[in-house]
């Protein structure tokens, strides 16, 4: 073939061959046609000029049988076609002449793409199939993005058929990733693999303004008029440059504002992009950027499939019963779990109301519930119920509640239904529990300390009168123990449980409230820190008061005791005076974020195989003692949630660290 193809239209009838020629004049400009209504005049130039292809129509083909042969016979490279409107048929002369093919639509576009691909696109030939027209570009590309499922067929379809033939120079598309910001060209066009396309280009803030960064930023197709002399940098300048470039364009595939790559389309036209090539690139633009889109939305609609899929796997062996209402509060959605739960099966609960399952003032709840919900931030919300079986049995349950996305105002709920029968039994039984402690509690308080009161009376009145005697001093010192006793037994009953109410103290005037209560002469009280600590206080004051009876009783009579913030700066610091309220205050704000407190004395201390059993119940040094006044103490610690560790001091006496102690109320 010659650089322009020459194609010879020829029909007996002049208006036909004029008819065959026009299509191909103004549509092809790599095409020059001739066209004839004299036979012999074909022949002539076929012999004479380097003819590509012969068109003719059916009736010249009738009418002169041997034409067509002929011309296979001396000319056998030639390619012959027959526009034929109506039935082929099938003939001999045909046959001798092995035409190549026949059109049946009489459609001038249709034709003149079917003569431009049969001699402009040959075998191995890299001609664009329907011609080099930008009318005819758009039509191929979009043919091929038709069932483009992949980037390789967008390559295909978009980059390849805009460089076949010598259409443009280079073409490739490209992803922005905002994380990385940077353009990531991940297509390009099989017909000049040899650019150096194995880069990025990146999008700094700040930075001179590139051509990429105002097709991202506008959201406009950017044109280079000029690409080696453009104020702007143009990925691949250079290369462009080099291979004969003279103008680029920049298009934003981008569809409702959601950017899905980047077209680049670079010519050598001396002139340029025509106007017909401008709209023609936009249209081309405007289809790869629908396919782009399609492929990216079908990408996430299968990923959220998949994690469907797996949700729906993991609802299904969830035992605890899980469901979706809709905006009316109809069952949407039932696991397995439910089910179970319930009693019904799964058709007998889709679609149906809430309340066949709940009481009305349980749906009521709900309701509430998911109002709440609506009015604040908060993402779910627990509700108890009773749900009621098919049976008509009800399950105490816990309801976990949170919405479904807004959908036109109106939005459905999902949840999480618990059985909490266990849990109601357990509280039923720590409530009896309770209930027996106070009763307990009472006893002791009333019918234990009536009596010891009165027989404190009578040793008071017997001393009086016979004197102090060692047998009554025994007698009101065995009185003595017995009230401890009942006091410690008493605070077991009511101060052992958990506390649910706290208020914020501060630990320096606790302590000095507790060694108030607390009969100590000769001992003194050493506060070498204090912070704020969140406690119940009557519980509090009578830990502490067992710690310093504790001390005065295993230690001298003039015992030091020390009280300090577990994670202050200077535990060996000098003591600050109790009076002092402003040293209280600093020590207070430096110590904000105390998480403990500690109790120490300087007497003998307790050596390690007594503090391993120092909190048991049974367990005593002393042989009057029961061994409930530490027991108390590690009771009180843990009704609160703290820790409690029994360790030494510095001088060797006992310490008590409390640990997990909060400074505010919850």
């Amino acid at each position: 073939m010659t650089d322009s193809a020459l194609v010879l239209c020829l029909s007996i009838d002049p208006d036909a061959a004029e008819r065959l020629a026009a299509p191909l004049e103004w549509s092809y400009p790599r095409i020059t046609v001739i066209g004839t209504a004299d036979p012999d005049e074909a022949i002539d130039r076929i012999e004479d000029d380097a003819v590509d292809c012969v068109v003719t129509d059916r009736q010249t083909l009738n009418d002169r049988s041997d034409l067509l042969p002929a011309v296979r016979r001396h000319h056998p490279e030639i390619t012959l076609l027959v526009q034929s409107p109506y039935e082929t048929g099938s003939s001999e002369a045909t046959a001798l002449a092995e035409v190549v093919d026949f059109l049946d639509s009489p459609d001038d576009d249709a034709f003149g793409g079917w003569v431009a691909n049969s001699v402009v696109c040959g075998a191995g030939d890299g001609g664009p199939p329907g011609g080099n027209q930008p009318e005819d570009l758009v039509r191929d590309v979009r043919h091929g993005l038709v069932d483009a499922t992949s980037p390789m067929d967008v390559e295909d379809a978009v980059c390849d058929q805009l460089t076949k033939g010598g259409r443009y120079t280079f073409a490739w598309v490209g992803e922005y990733d905002p994380g990385e910001r940077q353009v990531i060209p991940w297509v390009t066009s099989a017909a000049t693999a040899d650019w150096p396309t194995a880069r990025t280009f990146g999008i700094r803030p700040g930075s001179a303004e590139t051509v990429l960064e105002r097709t991202l930023r506008a959201r406009e197709i950017q044109w280079v008029e000029d690409v080696e002399n453009h104020s702007e940098s143009v990925p691949w300048r250079d290369a462009a440059v080099e291979r004969g470039c003279t103008a680029a364009a920049f298009l934003p595939l981008a569809v409702d504002g959601e950017l899905r790559g980047i077209l680049g389309v670079y010519t050598d036209a001396p002139s340029g992009f025509s106007e017909a090539e401008r709209s023609a690139l936009e249209e081309v633009g405007e289809a790869t950027g629908h396919v782009l889109d399609t492929m990216a939305i079908r990408g996430e609609f299968d990923q959220q499939e998949r994690a469907l899929r797996r949700y729906e796997r993991l609802v299904e062996t969830v035992g605890d019963g899980m469901y979706a209402l809709d905006a009316n509060g109809h069952f949407m959605t039932v696991n397995n779990g439910l089910l179970e739960m319930t009693g019904y099966s799964r058709e007998g609960l889709l679609g149906e109301h809430v309340s066949i399952l709940l009481d009305d003032d349980d749906v009521e709840r709900q309701r509430e519930a998911i109002d709440r919900l609506g009015d604040d931030d908060r993402e779910k919300e627990a509700v108890e119920i009773t749900v009621y079986r098919k049976d008509g049995t009800g399950i105490p349950c816990e309801n976990q509640i949170a919405l479904l996305p807004k959908s036109d105002e109106r939005r459905g709920t999902v949840g999480v239904i618990r059985d909490i029968t266990e849990r109601k039994k357990r509280e039923r039984e720590l409530e009896r529990q309770n209930e027996r402690l106070e009763a307990f509690a009472s006893i002791v308080s009333h019918d234990l300390r009536n009596p010891l009161s009165v027989a404190q009376g009578y040793i008071d009145i017997v001393g009086e009168r016979a004197g102090e005697i060692d047998a009554l001093r025994n007698v009101r010192d065995a009185l003595d123990r017995m009230e401890t006793i009942i006091g410690d037994v008493l605070a077991l009953a009511r101060h052992g449980q958990t506390v649910t109410e706290t208020e914020q103290l501060t630990l320096r005037t606790t302590v000095e409230d507790a060694w108030g209560n607390v009969s100590t002469p000769e001992a003194e009280l050493v506060i070498e820190s204090s912070g704020a600590i969140a406690a119940d206080r009557s519980r509090l004051l009578r830990m502490l008061e067992n710690l310093f009876r504790n001390a005065l009783e295993h230690g001298a009579e003039d015992v030091t005791i020390k009280v300090g913030l577990l994670d202050a700066a200077d535990e060996d610091a000098a003591p600050a005076d109790a009076s002092d309220s402003s040293s209280d205050s600093s020590q207070q704000d430096a110590t904000a974020r105390s998480t403990g407190f500690y109790v120490e004395d300087d007497g003998p201390g307790m050596p390690a195989e007594i503090r391993e059993h120092a909190f048991e119940s049974s367990f005593t040094t002393s042989e009057e003692g029961l061994g409930i006044g530490l027991w108390v103490v590690r009771e009180v610690a843990s009704a609160h949630g703290w820790t409690i560790e029994a360790t030494e001091s510095a001088s060797g006496g006992a310490r008590f660290e409390f640990g997990d102690v909060r400074e505010r109320p919850e």
